[in-house]
């Protein structure tokens, strides 16, 4: 009887913390007071975000993901199973926004948010070139595009897997931009420490 205890307990507590893994979002909390300030944007929609970066006059995202579920739209069980559960090719997303504006009227509708935020633009500028010299690993002929995201991918060094997915990814490329993000297992949501969202 104690040893069946023991079992619902232990199975009990497992399921508190997977439950709480599952559902504390990350904490960005942005530089204080950055240099030559700029703003940046989170497109966040619950499992997945983007960055949203200036570059010149114009805006680009960048997301990350598993390369066959990402970029070739192969959204089978398995293909999420296979993604999740041992490490595949990553895929590095780009594509570029004409309008913030117009793109917040269509997305924010569908329960999308827009996490804004300065940072300085000489990290800014520093995170594209590190993004672009990744994506330039892969021949733009073999770059793909999505039509589901807009997006236009390359298949990247780094892999894809429960341990590193697009959100850790992202929190890589937010602490490149001197952000601090708490709570590393990043599997729910991103949220400012900030009440600017």
């Amino acid at each position: 009887m104690k040893r069946h205890r023991l079992v619902y307990l232990t199975l009990g507590l497992v399921m508190a913390l997977a439950l709480t893994w599952l559902t504390v979002p990350a904490t960005i909390m942005p530089p204080v007071a950055p240099s030559n300030p700029v703003t940046v944007h989170v497109i966040e929609s619950g499992l997945h975000a983007r960055l949203v970066l200036p570059l010149g006059n114009r805006w680009v995202q960048y997301g990350f993901g598993d390369w066959d579920y990402y970029a070739l739209n192969r959204q089978s069980l398995y293909h999420a199973a296979r993604a999740l559960l041992w490490p595949t090719p990553g895929a590095i997303g780009w594509g570029e926004i004409e309008s913030l504006r117009q793109l917040r009227a269509v997305i924010e509708p569908q329960g999308v948010r827009f996490l804004s935020f300065d940072i300085s633009v000489a990290k800014a500028n520093q995170l594209i070139a590190s993004l672009q010299a990744r994506i330039d690993q892969q021949p733009a002929e073999e770059h793909v595009h999505n039509p589901n995201t807009n997006l236009t991918l390359a298949q990247d060094d780094q892999t894809y897997s429960l341990l590193h997915n697009s959100n850790h990814e992202l929190a890589n490329w937010l602490e490149a931009l001197d952000c601090r993000v708490d709570h590393l297992w990043l599997w729910r949501e991103f949220r400012l420490a900030s009440s600017r969202q």
